[in-house]
């Protein structure tokens, strides 16, 4: 189905070029200034979603292990944003003018 597929945003090279020295400046920047936390698995390199629900997972084992209680609330925002009606989003945003 048509709608399950999301465009594709076509750059120029120089743009991807562009974009992937100011990210990693960026990153450098924040690295250097301590202000990325080891918490911290979105947008760095060698950590994903994967490495935080294992990291999670083994917290959670050790407290389970050391006798406490554990509650966990899953939210899986994947398909929030996709399902905004677009035409209304245009419309509130064109009243702000």
């Amino acid at each position: 189905m048509a709608g399950n597929y999301r465009p594709v945003s076509l750059m120029s090279v120089v743009c991807k070029v562009l974009e992937t020295l100011i990210k990693e400046t960026m990153i450098r920047f924040l690295e250097d200034r301590a202000v990325i936390t080891s918490k911290q698995h979105g947008f760095v390199s060698g950590r994903s979603c994967l490495t935080n629900l294992l990291e999670a997972f083994e917290n959670w084992t050790e407290f389970l292990g050391e006798g406490h209680g554990v509650d966990i609330i899953y939210l899986d925002y994947r398909k929030a944003f996709a399902t905004v009606p677009h035409k209304r989003l245009l419309t509130k945003i064109c009243q702000l003018d």
